[in-house]
């Protein structure tokens, strides 16, 4: 069954794929699978893929599927959900997946390349011990001796809203002033389902906002993913790390399980599968040289920092791995 997409979030469709996301969505693009623009490819009592029909009038004037992430579905029903989703797109990217997925594709004959890493932290056992997080421990220090205060706050009865929007406008304007889409889910300003939004004060002055996406696993919050991080320019060091360190404190105590900081592009990529070599190699060019476009080195760099786990995620192309696929994903995120 082909589900179109819908213009919001509570629309018919999003409600008939909610209970599989909520059984199995445990990636952390699971909850940016239901973003606006969307589609899905759905088999009742199995689950759904979700992609993005994205057309350009040079680059892809015929329209490309991009499948965003693992199909949401029991890892049993993987292998049947992809081979029935190629009979209705036999040409489809796939990114961010997992090693899981990538051997499937591998063993479908597909070109399977390496796209970068994500950080997961395991909560519970998580401290700040250690030599490594020595500039956590300093960071957190600095921002309570300059007296920044981390709350928590409930966005639909919260008298912030245009506050947190003018800074989400003078934020994006440092970036200059593009907003990536796709793989970072749009601030849409209000309490979504099971999000959690922290903020950072100094001086009663907002200069710093959180927001953390839910996964699932068996019907219940299994982890959370940190989808938004805006910070003003004018705040102390350290307020980034800051509350995400407040937040997890938060969910320690709620017995949640698993922070994920998200995917690092492009970093330390391997010889895997059969991958593209050609590829490989301009993408490690772009990480070394092309921080301009987007913060490949700032991005891990941040991330170290909470010596988290590290685990492999990947692109693949049914057309084969060539530089024109990357080009046409790089495009439709926004980086190009």
């Amino acid at each position: 069954m082909q589900i179109h997409p819908s213009q919001t979030l509570t629309s018919q469709h999003i409600e008939q794929i909610l209970p599989y996301f909520k059984q199995y969505g445990d990636s952390c693009m699971s909850y940016s699978g239901l973003q606006k623009g969307m589609q899905y490819f759905f088999i009742e009592d199995i689950g759904y893929i979700s992609y993005l029909c994205y057309r350009h009038f040079l680059f892809a004037p015929k329209g490309r599927v991009i499948v965003l992430a693992n199909p949401v579905c029991a890892k049993e029903n993987f292998a049947y959900l992809l081979q029935q989703f190629f009979k209705v797109h036999p040409k489809a990217m796939f990114i961010q997946i997992s090693r899981e997925i990538a051997v499937i594709l591998d063993q479908l004959g597909y070109q399977i390349n390496q796209f970068g890493i994500e950080t997961e932290i395991a909560i519970q056992d998580y401290d700040l011990k250690g030599k490594t997080k020595s500039s956590l421990r300093q960071w957190r220090n600095k921002c309570r001796r300059e007296q920044v205060k981390i709350e928590e706050i409930d966005l639909h009865q919260c008298n912030q809203i245009e506050e947190i929007k003018l800074l989400s406008k003078t934020w994006l304007k440092s970036k200059g002033g593009r907003q990536l889409s796709f793989l970072n889910r749009p601030f849409l300003y209000q309490n979504e389902t099971d999000t959690r939004c922290f903020v950072a004060r100094q001086q009663n002055k907002l200069v710093g906002i959180a927001v953390f996406d839910p996964l699932y696993r068996e019907g219940k919050v299994y982890g959370y993913y940190h989808n938004i991080d805006q910070i003003t320019q004018s705040a102390p060091h350290g307020v980034s790390p800051s509350l995400v360190l407040d937040a997890m404190d938060v969910f320690r105590r709620e017995k949640v399980k698993i922070l994920s900081l998200g995917m690092s592009p492009l970093y330390q990529l391997g010889a895997e599968f059969n991958y593209n070599k050609l590829s490989r190699k301009i993408l490690r060019f772009s990480y070394k040289n092309m921080n301009f476009l987007y913060p490949f080195k700032g991005n891990i760099g941040h991330k170290k920092k909470f010596s988290g786990e590290q685990k492999r995620v990947y692109f693949c192309s049914t057309q084969g791995n060539n530089l024109w696929e990357f080009f046409i994903l790089m495009k439709a995120i926004g980086i190009y």
